[in-house]
């Protein structure tokens, strides 16, 4: 097949050197090297405000991924990347998504943020341009025939994480404090829904604005409710003025929390020290193309790729996998097209394995359950969901 051309990764610019010094050594008899065509994809990330720290770390898994496909002389078209800002907020997401579709005329969006990609599912759905979100993990994000997700739902962690944290940690008292948005509200009432089936109870919860910065009575709440375990369902620097809060304000419960708990930010706070949280389970060792990648990402970023690099790293191969996939049949770059192809090949060769979607734009991985420790994350259990 055609896509698995791309895992033989060459030196484009050195192929078409070649090629032009054989031409000029002919004479220029035949016509000039036609130039290859250049795709355009949509990146909507957070690149100002509290969350562009995840703006860097998507952009540089996406980058790197550029970059490959542009080197590989296995694929016989250019990439380039579209970036907006959504500064992770529904408005600014929404103006940038159109003026993504509109103006840039892209036919793939990168999304990124669960009340993002609520916002802009359907822009992309009546537009017919095939969106991929690799961080967001509302567990309402089934939203679409045109939105995918290469991530995990936090519905998949929650459901990882709950039988260790009742049968094997022995909590049965759950608080729960969560950012008051898509994200946060759909953990929310998964952990509910869990307690319910494993015999604990939520004795708080408690929903906080997503811009609020001083969590000083939700820490005497929390304080006093008694439980075992209190999970953070927030993300960037919120999550990390939590959890520092709750230390600062005395409390020594276990913290619990997701996959944004595994930010090189968050790792290294002192307050995070201790935490159990959940994320992908990411095989460094599946193939060939893991470990070219990872080795190149160490080059090229100077330290180990987390699951959200290799997310939109992903993201973008699958994207070239499938431009080439229509390439291979003289079929024009449509989003329509590309949503074809996506059924047509099934199955994906990425970095960490293979990656099937499934009717509902989501997919099913291993999930780790990672306790912070020192500024780094060891691996307790790795639970392998029925799907």
């Amino acid at each position: 097949m055609r896509q698995d051309r791309l895992g033989r990764l060459g030196i484009r610019r050195m192929r078409v050197a070649v090629l032009t010094i054989a031409v000029a050594l002919v004479g220029l008899a035949g016509p000039a090297l036609a130039d290859e065509p250049t795709y355009a994809l949509g990146a909507l990330f957070p690149l100002t405000g509290p969350n562009a720290v995840y703006g860097k770390l998507f952009s540089e898994g996406a980058d790197l991924a550029v970059e490959h496909v542009n080197a590989s002389d296995a694929f016989d078209a250019r990439l380039k990347i579209v970036y907006a800002d959504s500064q992770a907020l529904p408005q600014p997401a929404v103006v940038g998504m159109n003026k993504l579709v509109n103006v840039d005329d892209v036919k793939f969006v990168l999304s990124a943020f669960s009340g993002v990609s609520q916002a802009i599912a359907p822009i992309g759905n009546r537009a017919h341009v095939l969106m991929v979100n690799g961080g967001g993990v509302s567990p309402e994000l089934a939203i679409g025939d045109y939105f995918l997700n290469d991530i995990p739902l936090s519905d998949d962690e929650v459901n990882a994480l709950w039988p260790y944290v009742v049968n094997e940690m022995g909590a049965k008292k759950i608080a729960v404090i969560h950012v008051n948005d898509p994200f946060g509200n759909g953990v929310n009432k998964v952990i509910k829904k869990r307690c319910e089936e494993l015999g604990c109870s939520v004795v708080s919860d408690i929903s906080v604005d997503p811009s609020a910065t001083s969590f000083q009575s939700e820490v005497v709440k929390l304080r006093v409710s008694g439980a075992d375990a209190i999970y953070i369902a927030s993300y960037g620097q919120q999550q990390n003025v939590i959890a520092k809060q709750l230390r600062d304000g005395g409390i020594r419960t276990q913290l619990l929390s997701y996959s944004a708990f595994g930010i090189p930010t968050t790792q290294k706070l002192g307050a995070a020290d201790g935490a159990i949280y959940t994320a992908e389970h990411i095989d460094y060792d599946a193939n060939d193309r893991t470990r070219e990648f990872l080795t190149d990402f160490k080059d090229k970023y100077g330290e180990k790729p987390n699951y959200y690099q290799i997310n939109y790293y992903n993201a973008v191969l699958i994207y070239a996998q499938l431009i080439d996939h229509l390439q291979g049949q003289d079929r024009e770059v449509t989003g329509e097209n590309l949503k074809a192809a996506l059924h047509e090949i099934g199955t994906f060769e990425v970095v960490g394995g293979d990656v099937t979607f499934r009717a509902d734009g989501t997919v099913r991985m291993p999930i780790e359950i990672n306790q912070i420790k020192g500024g780094e994350s060891t691996v307790l259990k790795t639970v392998e969901l029925a799907d």
